[in-house]
């Protein structure tokens, strides 16, 4: 998935980008704190029944941008050549 906030609300939480998951959460990556003056550009949108309460938001730390940074890197957009598609 090319989308950075794809990739944070999937590890944030698997079960809303894909229901059934039985990938573990990594909760332990972000931070749930209040917003103070301006939300952080950072933070993770989740909408409907999976929204935070008013006034707080989940921001991901280093090493979740890290990691997401580095999933990005894993390009698989491309043909291989090995396994064509019909």
């Amino acid at each position: 998935q090319p989308s950075a906030g794809w990739h944070h609300k999937h590890l944030y939480n698997p079960q809303v980008i894909t229901p059934g998951s039985i990938m573990p959460p990594f909760r332990f990556l972000y931070r749930l704190q209040r917003i103070k003056g301006q939300p952080s550009a950072e933070a993770v949108k989740f909408d409907g029944s999976d929204a935070l309460p008013p006034g707080w938001e989940i921001v991901p730390t280093y090493d979740a941008q890290a990691l997401v940074a580095y999933l990005q890197s894993l390009d698989r957009s491309y043909p291989l050549p090995e396994a064509p598609a019909d």
